[in-house]
């Protein structure tokens, strides 16, 4: 009998396991499985972990999680699983168009992850051939054309294998890594290499006289915000249920300072209010058929390319359309489609590019997430960035769907992955409420916004001396990166990956970028070596995949290819 091992049981991991069950019931056949997993709760991974605060919120519309559907029954090995129902069902979700879209807490998707996956292994431990170890995989090598796959305690033996191991910590810059020098000669200083989980802050949870360096000012920077002010001394209150406007109360005197900075101190977009105004950027069945041919015709390489140009005039044509039909919402100007679409490739082509229709970057960061509050709430006219932003969200599925494991130049793969990282300052940001909170927090005088634009850094005894551009100075001796790496194979420090690359196992699709995998997940190993039984789904494939941090993707059919693929080997067998 077949042995696989599948390493690493979040949203992917569980969805693999399901077709995989789906794909082997259809074939009448079975397998010996083993799963590892080292987190306290199978199916969430650590972004979906169950047991964090419920101070960190999804930042996808609890409108757009339709997308994890229903698990039909399995019929498996003398076994029957039983179906299991959608995200909506099981929370059973309702909302009219006008209602506000939810955001909640992470640890109540979950809660879902984790009883979809125990529905399975509950049934499974039946049977000798499957076997959950918790624990991590510290080396997989290849010998006699089995792989051993290593924990701290024990060796086992496979013919195959599934990586969906998500997000690994990579080797700290080396800003990072003079800051963590400079801690280990100061005491009294702390650094946190990582934001999560976030409950290593709690000893800083109720002290009310420090300054707290936040380095980023993305997602992760709004979960440490929220975290360390929802404490003994204060709390956050929406006065405008219609606007989510919000203030910071405080029970007590407190002098906590947090100061988050980035490289363009540029801040995070919310997602409009709900389903009614959404719409308004929704692309045609019609314009995303025409955009996904677009893709394919290079992702597929009938027409070659060393341009993204194939990307950026669709959108731009997509969203010009948009921005005129929205001009009975107050927008003032009179140009063209063909006028506005220039405007749009200058700015998809230049970050810094100016325009009168496109918000002005040198506002100050309070001001510009006021505006961008109001554009999401349909209060004001909408900025054509603001609309690009929500059009590109919209096409992100699309684009996901047709351009992965593209035959394109490597140079073309990584400038797509890089607009796309550009574009979700806006297509993955927060609800209205989370950027309410900023602004409640700077009004409390907790939270500033001085320094939120690459400040130059002095390290001293005291700590992180910040200065702005004004040579307005602060310090503080406490320090937090909220910055998330990027899967760059080649930096990536954790035991396991290092093992593969030192092992020629894999290899990277770009230096850049994650593992090269073929369409079905299988990893593309260097040309003087054997084919190796691994497959890779998820962040570690980025590059030969584009997409990998939705959650949405996680249940996407790049999962259910992978598992016909292994089936469709196994019968080769």
């Amino acid at each position: 009998m077949k042995q696989l091992a599948i390493i690493g049981m979040g949203p992917r991991g569980l969805y693999a396991l399901e077709n995989l069950l789906i794909e082997l019931s259809k074939a009448d056949a079975q397998i010996g499985i083993h799963v590892f997993d080292a987190t306290s709760s199978p199916g969430t991974g650590n972004v979906w972990d169950k047991s964090q605060p419920d101070s960190n919120w999804i930042n996808i519309t609890e409108r757009a999680l339709i997308g994890i559907e229903k698990r039909p029954q399995i019929d498996y090995s003398n076994v029957i699983i039983d179906e299991f129902p959608s995200y909506h069902e099981w929370c059973q979700f309702s909302q009219n168009s006008n209602e506000p879209d939810t955001f909640p807490a992470r640890n109540k998707l979950g809660n879902y992850l984790n009883a979809r996956y125990k529905s399975i292994e509950n049934i499974l431990e039946e049977l000798d051939t499957f076997k959950f170890i918790k624990a991590e995989v510290r080396n997989i090598n290849l010998k006699n054309k089995k792989l051993e796959i290593s924990t701290k305690d024990n060796a086992r033996h496979y013919d195959d294998l599934l990586l969906t191991i998500g997000h690994q910590p990579t080797t700290l810059s080396d800003q990072l890594q003079k800051w963590q020098s400079h801690v280990v000669s100061h005491n009294s200083l702390t650094l946190f290499e990582n934001t999560y989980p976030i409950t290593q802050l709690k000893p800083l949870k109720n002290n009310t006289n420090i300054n707290i360096g936040i380095r980023g000012f993305g997602l992760a920077m709004i979960d440490v915000m929220r975290y360390l002010t929802i404490n003994d001394f204060g709390n956050f209150k929406v006065i405008n249920n219609d606007t989510f406007e919000t203030i910071y109360y405080k029970t007590t005197a407190q002098e906590l300072k947090l100061i988050p900075f980035s490289l363009d101190g540029l801040p995070l977009v919310p997602k409009p209010l709900n389903e009614r105004i959404d719409s308004w950027y929704q692309p045609t069945k019609e314009e995303l058929d025409s955009f996904k041919s677009e893709i394919e015709a290079v992702s597929h390489q009938t027409i070659e390319t060393d341009t993204i140009d194939f990307l950026t005039h669709p959108i731009a044509e997509i969203t010009s359309r948009v921005y005129l039909d929205l001009k009975s919402n107050g927008i003032s100007h009179d140009l063209s489609s063909s006028e506005l679409e220039v405007i749009i490739l200058n700015w998809l082509n230049d970050n810094h590019y100016n325009h009168p229709l496109i918000q002005d970057s040198n506002s100050s960061t309070y001001q510009l997430i006021q505006n961008y509050i109001e554009m999401a709430l349909g209060t004001i006219p909408v900025s054509l960035d603001y609309c690009i932003g929500q059009v590109w969200r919209h096409c992100q599925p699309t684009l996901y769907e047709a351009f992965s494991h593209a035959k394109v130049d490597n140079d073309v793969i990584e400038k797509v992955i890089a607009l796309d990282e550009r574009s979700k300052r806006y297509s993955y940001g927060p609800p209205i409420e989370s950027m309410q909170q900023v602004l409640a927090l700077v009004d409390a005088d907790i939270l500033t916004l001085d320094f939120v634009t690459d400040p130059d850094i002095e390290l001293t005894a005291e700590g992180w001396a910040l200065k702005n551009s004004n040579n307005k100075t602060i310090t503080c001796s406490v320090m937090i990166n909220s910055v998330l790496d990027a899967p760059k194979l080649l930096e990536v420090n954790t035991p396991l990956i290092k093992d593969l690359l030192q092992n020629d196992l894999i290899q990277p699709i770009h230096s850049k970028l994650g593992i090269e995998t073929t369409a079905d997940g299988y990893v593309i190993t260097p040309k003087d070596k054997d084919d190796v039984p691994i497959a890779v789904l998820g962040r570690l494939a980025k590059g030969s995949v584009i997409g990998v941090d939705a959650i949405l993707e996680c249940f996407g059919p790049r999962i259910e290819d992978w598992a016909k693929a292994y089936v469709k080997r196994l019968n080769a067998n």
